[in-house]
């Protein structure tokens, strides 16, 4: 009984040795994630040619994640409404993207998904509406590009 006794006594550390290593891998392990996680949060860095004066770009959020925003800028005397649909393919979106806006205002749609639109311009009520104008726009990562409707 006493050998027993003994060797469990013995086994006890080297079983806590065994978590501590555990532990402390698990942990650096942390430590390692931690740091590669800041390293890509941190702003990129546009490297310029050499030659050229040293200046540094930092690439901004709007170009990484693809956005741009677009307004419309109603110089008439009526009310407007604007749809605007994304292409996908050879088709468009189901669901449009509405603006209505009042005489003389200026309306804004931000962070929007960059690529093709097809835009409506309207004038009057649902039952008898004309439109005004109708096209399509490209916008690119970073555009802010606003349309005038006279």
């Amino acid at each position: 009984m006493k050998k027993l006794l003994f060797a469990a006594v013995l086994a006890v550390p080297v079983a806590l040795q065994a978590q501590t290593t555990l532990t402390s891998d698990l942990v650096e392990g942390g430590k390692t994630l931690v740091e590669l996680i800041r390293v890509l949060k941190e702003p990129r860095i546009v490297t310029v040619a050499a030659g050229t004066p040293a200046t540094v770009t930092y690439i901004d959020s709007c170009s990484v994640k693809q956005l741009g925003d677009i307004s419309f800028k109603n110089k008439t005397d009526e009310t407007v409404q604007v749809s605007m649909f994304l292409r996908i393919g050879n088709v468009y979106a189901a669901t449009p993207l509405y603006l209505t806006l009042s005489a003389m205002t200026q309306e804004s749609l931000y962070s929007l998904k960059v690529g093709i639109y097809k835009y409506k311009i309207e004038i009057g009520e649902v039952d008898d509406k004309i439109t005004l104008h109708e096209g399509e726009l490209k916008l690119e990562p970073c555009d802010k590009l606003i349309r005038e409707i006279k």
